[in-house]
């Protein structure tokens, strides 16, 4: 068993996503072992803010990596590729019915993921397209409240990743990953000063994985589970007049138990990432825009994204 583990491991490659205001996203697993799809940097300007409304939003994102690192941080030999498009629709509803001094949250959001990946030392040239897992979510949403004085929002958030998105255990690259999550997240949005032209916000979030019990049949086992992970977004804004916000986003994971494989630990294989990048905020009436452009500067058995490129447009309908 211990010599399958480090076979394995030295074929460890990462295909991470990330996902959305208020939600998560789906992604790409791989014939290996590794985190699922989440709203890693996908959140930023304004996060935490929003009030008792129907919001629909569209996310369309590039990611683009040509450096594969290993547990060390170090670049992986080769001349391996990661280039996905992803698009994703989210349904968000606030209610105006007051719950535990604020109003509760539920929440919907549909993946669509196409992904080429190249990488020799594994044999990998796969593209594939698809529905990606579904994430679904409730909790409570508390706006424009105020902390030392300051303008406060913030919103708490349970969510769940459904493994409804397309598998194949004979392929070694999917859509889908086949396992169940659950990711509670806290998300806050604080106005420095009266005028609210200074912000900061940030996402902290937690995610525990079930096992897939039909893994890439190409490894030979007959289970294995991500590990556990914390991770944060984060966001800085100014705001240059008429809604329109510059500033910089980024994000940081830590992954905080191995990823198992029929129960037994792959030696260091928790992944890491740290991120930061330029970030655009512009708001129309009932409409909201979103650009942010995040490079990693440092990372740990992971695409190293450069960058992760991600537009969103909002619709608000305010109740």
């Amino acid at each position: 068993m211990k010599r399958l583990e480090n076979n394995i491991f030295r074929r460890h490659i990462q295909i991470s996503f990330a996902l959305i205001l208020c939600v998560c996203m789906a992604g790409v697993s791989n014939a290996q072992v590794n985190l699922p799809p989440n709203d890693l940097g996908l959140t930023s300007i304004n996060d935490g803010v929003a009030g008792p409304a129907i919001l629909y939003e569209v996310f369309l994102g590039s990611q683009n990596s040509t450096k594969l690192t290993n547990s060390d941080g170090d670049e992986v030999p080769g001349d391996n590729s990661l280039n996905n498009i992803l698009f994703i629709n989210h349904l968000a509803i606030v209610s105006k019915k007051p719950m535990l001094k604020g109003f509760p949250v539920a929440e919907v959001l549909v993946p669509l993921v196409n992904v080429d990946i190249d990488f020799p030392g594994a044999g990998l040239n796969e593209s594939e397209f698809g529905l990606g897992d579904v994430i679904v979510g409730a909790g409570i949403q508390w706006p424009d409240k105020k902390l030392f004085g300051k303008t406060f929002f913030h919103r708490f958030l349970l969510n769940a990743i459904l493994p409804v998105g397309t598998y194949d255990e004979k392929d070694p690259v999917n859509v889908g990953n086949n396992v169940w999550s659950i990711m509670p997240y806290y998300a806050f949005t604080l106005y420095w000063d009266e005028s609210n032209k200074w912000e900061t916000s940030m996402r902290f979030r937690y995610m525990w994985n079930s096992k897939n019990n039909d893994p890439f049949v190409g490894l030979g086992v007959e289970d294995t589970q991500p590990g556990q992970a914390f991770y944060l977004n984060y966001a800085a804004s100014y705001n240059l007049g008429k809604e329109f916000r510059i500033g910089m986003a980024g994000y940081f994971l830590q992954q905080l138990s191995d990823h198992e494989i029929q129960g037994s630990s792959i030696p260091d294989s928790k992944e890491m990432a740290f991120s930061v990048g330029p970030a655009f905020f512009k708001q129309h009436k009932t409409f909201m825009f979103r650009l942010t452009a995040a490079f990693d500067v440092a990372s740990e058995n992971r695409w190293s994204q450069a960058p992760f490129i991600n537009f969103t447009l909002t619709k608000i309908w305010p109740k």
